[in-house]
């Protein structure tokens, strides 16, 4: 393969998953807009269900997000009364958030809303998605050396 060809392919496989981060976004969040939640909002609902009481700075290190700062939306969430906020027993400098009784509620709504569609990509793609996600992997780490 020449270096123009490569680079080709390299600009085409970035577009394809810019793209599918779109697409993605976009039908997660037609599926979670019922439930009054954004992708985002979805996302920190059901890490919080997952991890249980954590600190903004875990909950941040789990979520992928690009835009705003997690604070924002972990204020969002409690102003909503989705979460809370709390002082760590164990580092009084720390703050815990955790899932209100609505919050996993709501988490768990949205873990049923999505189910279909990761039924959908499994049953379609799975045969491929190991190696689909460990050349992402891959990809990732060798940005993240640079």
């Amino acid at each position: 393969m020449s270096h123009e060809s490569s680079s080709a392919a390299v600009l085409a496989f970035s577009f394809e998953v810019k793209k599918l981060v779109t697409e993605l976004n976009a039908v997660l969040g037609a599926l979670f807009r019922p439930l009054g939640l954004t992708c985002v909002q979805a996302e920190a609902l059901m890490a919080l269900d997952e991890l249980g009481p954590v600190s903004l700075r875990e909950l941040a290190a789990h979520l992928v997000a690009e835009s705003g700062h997690p604070s924002r939306l972990v204020s969002g969430l409690v102003r909503d009364g989705l979460v809370t906020r709390s002082i760590s027993d164990r580092d009084h400098r720390s703050v815990v958030i955790e899932l209100t009784p609505r919050g996993r509620d709501l988490a768990e709504q949205a873990r049923r809303a999505r189910q279909p569609l990761l039924t959908e990509f499994a049953q379609h793609h799975g045969h491929r998605l190991d190696d689909a996600t460990d050349l992402v992997r891959d990809l990732r780490g060798h940005l993240a050396e640079r």
